[in-house]
């Protein structure tokens, strides 16, 4: 082995409260670059960095394949992520280039359900069998750099799909609710999408699958009271218990099926439910003895709902509108066909991606330890992509780089990063139904959002920030944070409600809670911050305010 300096890495503005940039290419400060929060609402490690440019750059395939002149640039700035769109047409066409997308992704529609099915699902398990089949332990270093690489374009083709799979369902549920909101104009912006709640299969089979290991849990009472102490577990404690093996094998299923699940965002530290089992215990552990509504009967209310508000529409058209009543059949048809996608593509590739890659880098990680590169697995975070492909090739000390990156990640994490940098936006914020628009209250008692599923409940607000504060979170509780994703579903089964910074009724946090009958409000802005932990909230899921009492 031999020692090395630090690798040379970008420059890094780390130590100062105003937030400097550099841009390495002037043409980008020409560009307005949002701080994308719902996604990447923390400072992010070096890896995590990497992986966020990866997923960005999945963005932009769609664009190449159908011929438009425009690019989704992601960058990481004093660790956070921002996105910002470059259009690299006339400006006289961008009106008309724009027409031509929205046609676009129309065409998507009648396409994307055989698709999905018959080429995306089958790429997708072949891409995450080929990061899984690499043997770490077996290559010599040049080929499991090489193998490093390769894992790493694996999840850039799957992000690719992802880009592409969200075309049909996000234009099919934008009309749907347009022509909803033409008939209806003083109907609630979440009520067009209730149309098409109750569908999504991904988010069903981990409730039903719940279901069976909560039974399998419930036939052994030393389980239950090892689960229901609300400490951390581990697999090989469950062992010992008497029952223990049989529920750790109902375990060993739910997980080969869902535990991709678990990360509260992108930030690739977050380790998925396989990784840490302990992390689903605990929440899991709060549902045993509690009374509940089985998932079946939930679909079945929540698809009856659906089917009324349909019919109420099909009502208003019948008499003078035909041929909008025509429309009106084919999009609920479509949506109710691919609009689940909305949802299911964050289940197979947002969530799937992450962590099979990040198992991957774990066990890439925990190889370098071996060959004394960093002191422990979980440290390869904090090297850059190149940095590890380097320290394969030929091993060396990267111990002092951790250090120093960590001590960067610490500050970083303090920083309250600007909405945007760059360009000043022009015009006022315009947010559509996956971001949502920030609506300010002149009421310091009062937020408003978007009203993302429907209901009005009262309880103890609990702020989290993500995955490691769950186990703060008791039955009954405001669920306040961020944003969320599928990974928050043992959440959503105790939650009494959600409120969340991001989002509009499309967004992953609007359509989990809706699929969960959560009262929900989205995109506030700053929830997270005006409502002190613990304070009694009342939420309006269908107005979209939370009042503070």
């Amino acid at each position: 082995m031999t020692s090395a300096a630090p690798l040379p890495r970008r420059q890094v503005e780390a130590g100062s409260s105003d937030f400097p940039v550099v841009f390495v290419d002037p043409a980008d400060a020409e560009l307005t670059w949002e701080w994308d929060d719902m996604h990447m609402p923390s400072a992010l490690a070096p890896l995590a960095a990497e992986y966020v440019r990866t997923l960005c750059g999945g963005f932009n395939d769609r664009y190449r394949i159908f011929g438009f002149p425009q690019r989704l640039k992601g960058e990481v700035f004093n660790g956070y992520g921002y996105v910002a769109l470059r259009f690299d047409g006339a400006p006289e066409e961008k009106e008309e280039i724009e027409r031509r997308w929205v046609e676009t992704r129309r065409r998507r529609i009648e396409t994307t359900g055989d698709w999905w099915r018959d080429e995306a699902l089958p790429r997708l398990k072949a891409l995450y069998d080929l990061i899984a089949s690499v043997d770490v332990d077996g290559l010599d270093g040049g080929a499991l750099a090489d193998a490093w690489d390769v894992a790493w374009e694996a999840a850039l083709e799957a992000w690719k799909i992802h880009f592409v799979a969200i075309l049909g369902p996000y234009q099919v549920m934008d009309d749907l609710a347009d022509l909803y909101a033409e008939v209806f104009p003083d109907a609630p912006p979440g009520e067009a999408v209730r149309l098409t709640q109750g569908q999504g299969d991904d988010l069903f089979a981990v409730e039903v699958d719940t279901e069976v290991l909560l039974a399998a849990a419930e036939a052994a009472p030393a389980v239950v009271a090892g689960l229901r102490t609300g400490e951390r577990t581990t697999r090989d404690a469950l062992l010992t218990l008497d029952g223990g093996p049989g529920f750790v094998e109902s375990l060993d299923t739910f997980l080969s099926m869902h535990g991709h699940l678990g990360q509260a965002n992108e930030d690739f530290l977050g380790p998925s439910w396989i990784e840490d089992p302990a992390s689903f215990l605990v929440e899991f552990g709060k549902r045993l003895g509690r009374p509940a509504v089985r998932a079946s009967r939930r679909r079945e209310r929540l698809r009856a709902e659906a089917d009324a508000l349909a019919d109420a529409f099909r009502a208003r058209l019948a008499a003078d509108r035909p041929d909008d009543l025509a429309r009106f059949e084919h999009l609920l048809l479509r949506a109710r066909e691919i609009g689940p996608l909305t949802e299911g593509h964050n289940y197979w590739i947002d969530r799937m991606a992450q962590s099979r890659l990040r198992q991957f880098t774990v066990r890439i990680g925990s190889r370098l330890v071996r060959e004394g590169s960093i002191e422990a697995p979980d440290d390869v975070f904090y090297l850059d992509r190149a940095d590890v492909r380097v320290a394969l090739m030929a091993p060396r000390d990267l111990r002092a780089l951790v250090v120093e990156q960590k001590s960067i990640h610490e500050r970083q994490r303090a920083f309250r990063p600007p909405r945007t940098i760059g360009a000043a936006p022009t015009g006022a914020p315009v947010g559509d139904r996956f971001d949502g628009a920030r609506i300010v209250s002149d009421d310091a008692n009062l937020l408003r959002g978007t009203g993302g599923s429907a209901g009005i409940v009262r309880g103890p607000a609990r702020v989290v920030q993500g995955a490691a504060e769950f186990d703060r979170i008791q039955p009954g509780d405001i669920v306040v944070c961020p944003s969320s994703n599928p990974s928050w579903v043992p959440i959503f089964a105790i939650a009494g409600g959600l409120v969340t910074d991001t989002g509009g009724v499309l967004s992953h946090a609007a359509v989990v809670a809706r699929e969960y009958g959560l009262p929900a409000v989205v995109g506030t802005g700053d929830g997270t911050s005006k409502i002190t932990d613990g304070r009694t909230i009342e939420i309006d899921g269908t107005l979209g305010t939370v009042r503070l009492l």
